[in-house]
């Protein structure tokens, strides 16, 4: 049996279709991994003060593919969905997907940090997610 990884993905959208582009998001990544748990999707404030606010969530799931196709996966998601940078220096964010914890490593610290990654994360620890694997 392939070996799977685990995987913690941390999504936000601050763009007007915002609920509809984190739906579409939690599908599709969901429809790709094993095991897949998902936080309730709640609204923080952008970290620079200024821009919208996000609606944010957390997945865990699990994946026979490395971390550089995991990653490869999501950031073609974000440019099907229209991510681009003019976007970007504008504020309007309509999906951003990052693989914050792989394999029990955490590849991003300051998403880890970040309140728009905990809220969700704290969700499936105290819904017991990562004991399962």
């Amino acid at each position: 049996m392939d070996r799977q990884h685990s995987c913690t993905i941390g999504l936000g959208s601050n763009s007007p279709d915002r609920e509809y582009q984190i739906t579409r998001a939690i599908e599709h990544i969901c429809g790709s991994l094993n095991k897949c748990s998902v936080s309730s999707v709640y609204e923080t404030e952008a970290i620079n003060g200024k821009d919208k606010p996000y609606l944010n969530a957390v997945i865990l799931g699990f994946t026979p593919h490395d971390y550089d196709a995991t990653v490869s996966f999501l950031k073609e998601w974000e440019a099907e969905c229209g991510r681009t940078e003019i976007g970007n220096m504008e504020g309007i964010i309509p999906i951003d997907l990052d693989v914050v914890i792989w394999d029990e490593h955490i590849k991003r610290p300051r998403d880890f940090e970040r309140n728009y990654f905990n809220l969700g994360y704290r969700e499936l620890l105290s819904k017991g997610a990562y004991e399962t694997h």
